[in-house]
């Protein structure tokens, strides 16, 4: 297994079980961009930009929601993982929306973030 996956499987790892240690995984400087579309959606710097500001504010648009990957793919710097979103909203409705995230690898953390979804599909489930 590639270094940089390893990292990433591990950063997945430590985000499902709140462990709240994202500085050992990330850049100071993180450029953490998500889909326009996606609650709370945009560009965010830096790990209290991302952690603190953008995870709980997106977050709290949900009863649950999970980041389930199943495919990663090491390119270079570059990892790719191809996934799936699951969760429930505030009202109760249950959605699947399948990712693509590809994270960028710098000095042994991660420098950058972008997210593609399907968007329309979550908030189809939030007006339900």
């Amino acid at each position: 297994m590639h270094i940089n996956e390893t990292l990433v499987k591990d950063f997945y790892n430590s985000f499902k079980n709140k462990d709240l240690v994202y500085d050992r995984f990330c850049q100071d400087n993180i450029e953490w961009i998500t889909m326009d579309g996606m609650p709370n959606g945009g560009t965010y710097i830096g790990l209290k930009s991302v952690f603190d500001e953008y995870f709980p504010n997106m977050l709290s648009n949900f009863q649950e929601f999970y980041a389930n990957p199943s495919e990663f793919l090491c390119i270079d710097d570059q990892v790719i993982v191809f996934g799936s979103y699951s969760g429930q909203t505030k009202k109760g409705t249950s959605f699947i929306v399948p990712f693509c995230h590809v994270y960028r690898i710098k000095d042994s953390k991660i420098s950058q973030f972008k997210q593609f979804t399907d968007t329309e599909i979550i908030h189809e489930a939030m007006k339900s």
